[in-house]
């Protein structure tokens, strides 16, 4: 007999059906599977064999033939299990293949019949979703996961034993969709940190302000214990709140990653932090089957790079393409992967290897030390920082005084507002942030007075810019003018635009 049920791989963070066709016949009795599987989808011979005897259902001698199609794209995961077995129970008459017609199935099985969670389950529902399938079948603890998509009914399976009785029973108990307003709004306010906690670095806290409020990458500069990992662990409490569409994308991502954690979504901008021993293809993504690194997981969100000079120069040059792009591009042999990687890049260094210059009576330095361990960072990915600050250690007048900083909720109605004006500036263009303008949107939206413009154009020869350097300049400048609620960049904009340019760090 022969019984077809729908399941998913996936690819990149977007799924694909496919279909598991089971065959059992009479003839020398085996299993075998065709559809160029994995090596661990092609181990789910033994799980579902031992699953399904270990259920109390005693499988006959017969000939198992698997074929997963489309046979030309090669599938990997686990999830492969569940829908292997059920194919083989419905090609054996054990349960009636008509109840799975419009019904994908996800799931990992155990020697002894319980369902465990698997990666991916909410592009997977939205493929059913897409599809036009009626039910979707995953594992328990992915129920709150699949339950996101509206518009189709959801089943969390614990096992196979109670999988089955549920099958011929023909009350379907669908779960029902989740409340997506209250994910959204439920732990808004459950950062443990804020800004008000930092002292005395009020010039790197308004930095960081506009870097935030524009969306642009930021470089913190200055000796240890400054505040610099302390500021930018605290971005997250400043940044506006992701929108359904933010939470979806970044949703996907994270299931693809088996990184969702026991919330149905992100519901938070991320933030990562990784040390600087991290490889290239972890912080690119990888594997044999392309799979989510650091850069994408920092989507929406954060990408902290503490100690930016001891990453390694390949390492860092990974970031260029994507922090054009917003994209990254991972090619294997067989197949091209894209994943998103629209990040805010944060990096903190030391000015030199001992971490004080140009404090002379600390920093034992030369001036060919400074410029070689500032030369790693230096070139293009210093070209495509847009804000960078350097920070000084802490007066113990600031230390101890009790007067109130400015507080992450302050900061942020300040960035909110700002925000909301390039959104209205930006209605109907496709971009949201002023980080993000091209040449066009400069041009039409960063108009200058001649004060400006004449300010500008010196700053351009006198530090040797580049053109994308002459460009991040007006965006910046672009941000300050809004935060200060006007509408035409100013002479003062550009000032302090250049000055997130640093002195320092342009003479090197």
């Amino acid at each position: 007999m022969f019984c077809r049920v729908f399941c998913a791989d996936i690819l990149g963070i977007e799924a694909r059906r496919i279909c598991v066709e089971a065959d059992v016949s009479g003839g020398l009795p085996g299993f075998y599977m065709v559809g160029l599987p994995s090596s661990e989808v092609k181990e789910a011979k033994e799980r579902v064999l031992r699953a399904i005897s270990n259920t109390g259902i005693d499988l006959p001698p017969r000939k198992i033939t698997i074929n997963l199609s489309p046979a030309n794209l090669r599938k990997s995961g686990s999830g492969f299990d569940l829908p292997i077995a059920l194919a083989i129970l419905g090609a054996m008459g054990i349960l009636n293949p008509a109840h799975l017609r419009d019904t994908m199935i996800l799931g990992e099985l155990s020697l002894d019949g319980k369902i465990n969670p698997v990666r991916g389950v909410l592009p997977v529902a939205f493929l059913a979703k897409e599809e036009g399938l009626k039910e979707l079948i995953v594992p328990e603890q992915n129920l709150k996961e699949g339950a996101v998509v509206p518009g189709i009914g959801v089943y969390g399976a614990k096992d196979l034993k109670n999988l089955l009785q549920r099958i011929a029973d023909p009350q379907k108990d669908y779960v029902k969709s989740a409340d997506l307003d209250h994910v959204l709004t439920e732990e808004k306010d459950a950062y443990p940190v804020d800004f008000g906690e930092v002292k005395g670095q009020e010039v790197a806290k308004r930095a960081t302000m506009v870097a935030v409020a524009g969306f642009h990458h930021l470089l913190y500069v200055g000796p240890p214990g400054s505040g610099k990992s302390m500021m930018a662990q605290r971005i997250p409490t400043i940044q506006n709140p992701l929108t359904l569409e933010e939470c979806m994308e970044l949703s996907r991502i994270y299931s693809v990653a088996g990184l969702l954690g026991e919330g149905p979504l992100m519901t938070h901008r991320p933030f990562r932090a990784p040390h600087h021993t991290i490889t290239s293809a972890a912080l690119a993504g990888g594997y044999l089957i392309p799979r989510p690194g650091e850069i994408s997981l920092a989507h929406k969100g954060v990408l902290f790079l503490d100690e930016a000079a001891e990453f390694k120069q390949e390492t860092l040059e990974t970031l260029r393409t994507p922090l054009e792009t917003k994209q990254m591009v991972i090619t294997r042999s067989s197949v091209q992967t894209v994943f998103p990687a629209d990040f805010m890049l944060v990096m903190a260094m030391n000015p030199c290897k001992c971490g004080y210059y140009p404090d002379r009576n600390l920093c034992c330095c030369t001036e060919a030390d400074v410029r070689r361990y500032f030369g790693k960072i230096k070139g293009p990915i210093l070209d495509r920082i847009d804000v960078c600050i350097g920070t000084k250690k802490v007066d113990i007048k600031d230390l101890k005084s009790d007067g109130r900083p400015m507080t992450s909720e302050e900061m942020r109605r300040q960035i909110i507002l700002a925000q909301k004006k390039q959104q209205e500036r930006f209605s109907g263009v496709g971009i949201l942030f002023n980080s993000q303008m091209g040449p066009k949107e400069i041009k039409q939206y960063c108009q200058l007075d001649r004060e400006a413009e004449a300010l500008l154009d010196k700053a351009y020869q006198t530090y040797n810019m580049t053109a994308r350097g002459y460009n991040k300049t007006l965006k910046v400048a672009r941000t300050i003018a809004d935060l200060s609620g006007m509408e035409k960049i100013q002479k003062e904009h550009i000032m302090e635009a250049l000055t997130y340019r640093n002195a320092f760090v342009e003479r090197l």
